[in-house]
């Protein structure tokens, strides 16, 4: 497999002309039933996982940021931070092609377990060098003023004139004593949620968090602190799963635009274990909720196959601005400020 070349940059990188207008895109790349965005900024480019949904997709993955960096020769072949929200394989499985700096919440156990191990042995044993983050809950919560948790690792991105801002939110249990443990033995709620500001806009991205963890996240984030979940762009949970979208949840983000990183439909049919089909994703369930909530409409009513159970699929039509990857490809949102936000797809 050809390996991407990746350098590390923490300084401020120089602009070029390309950045003329002032624009951001969020590349949700298609990857399958897994989960990958790439973040290009004017001097920079970050990447929110590296997942994928077997071989043949963490390949594409690869292919997909050597073409990237084909055209942004500017940027000398540099992700300047990689966050991993989880260490479930579909969110790390390219891990060892596609990273040189890494940012994760410091749980190295479950199935995806080897790849953040792997690293961390690449680094320990001098054959890589990197900078290693873990972010625990104790960090999120030391903010006083629940504006979520950055530092030089997760903002590694200075560009002028419109410099975007990077932060790390999560469900917090250190603050609620009185949950219950057994809610969070699933990595899902421990899900990195990362929200991203520029120029007005701002996008939010929620890993794997389900229930618990949403429900946690929302108790933390109250009052005039609730603001900091309002997003215009939303990356839907849980590849539109049924238990990682709630009605309160879309009330605090009040999004314009949703994007759901999944496979398509009958990927895995008809019991290969781990796959769109057998989990039902994206759930029917979740695109009411999202229809209800968001008012911007896709340029045309599209024909999607939605689940109401595992393996158990229907044809139903979109109209609302909900794109997934397993009907559009690889959909990528420029922004460029709040009311100039444009949907592209790729397939």
């Amino acid at each position: 497999m050809k390996r991407l070349l990746v350098v590390v940059i923490f300084a401020q990188c120089a602009a070029s002309a390309w950045a003329q207008t002032p624009s951001m895109t969020a590349h949700f790349i298609n990857i399958g039933q897994g989960e990958s965005v790439l973040l290009e900024f004017s001097c920079g480019a970050m990447l929110i996982d590296a997942g994928a949904q077997d071989a043949a997709a963490r390949t594409a993955l690869i292919a997909y940021l050597n073409k990237f960096f084909a055209r942004r020769t500017d940027l000398h072949k540099t992700i300047n931070t990689v966050l991993i929200t989880h260490d479930h394989i579909d969110h790390d499985f390219g891990l060892r092609s596609a990273v040189e700096h890494y940012v994760d919440n410091g749980f190295i156990t479950g199935a995806g377990a080897p790849n953040p191990t792997w690293l961390r042995s690449e680094v320990s044993s001098g054959h890589r060098h990197l900078d290693i983050e873990e972010i625990p809950e104790s960090e999120v919560e030391g903010v006083v003023d629940k504006s979520g948790f950055t530092d030089a690792a997760i903002d590694s991105i200075n560009c002028q004139p419109v410099d975007p801002q990077i932060h790390v939110l999560q469900g917090h249990m250190l603050t609620n004593p009185g949950w219950s443990a057994d809610a969070f033995s699933n990595l899902n709620n421990h899900s990195l949620v990362t929200r991203v500001d520029f120029n007005g806009a701002s996008l939010l991205f929620m890993g794997d968090l389900e229930e618990d963890g949403i429900a946690l996240l929302l108790n933390y984030y109250t009052g005039t602190a609730r603001q900091i979940l309002d997003a215009d762009v939303l990356q839907v949970g849980h590849h539109g799963s049924n238990n990682a979208t709630t009605q309160a949840l879309l009330d605090a983000i009040t999004p314009s635009v949703a994007v759901i990183n999944v496979g398509k439909w009958n990927y895995g049919q008809p019991n290969k274990v781990f796959t769109t089909f057998l989990y039902g994703h994206p759930r029917q369930s979740a695109l009411d909720l999202l229809s209800a909530s968001i008012t911007r409409k896709r340029a045309a009513p599209k024909s999607v196959m939605a689940a109401e159970s595992s393996k158990h699929f229907h044809s139903t039509t979109v109209t609302k601005a909900i794109y997934a990857t397993g009907w559009d490809g690889t959909v990528r949102v420029v922004v460029k400020a709040k009311d100039d936000i444009t949907v592209y797809r790729e397939h």
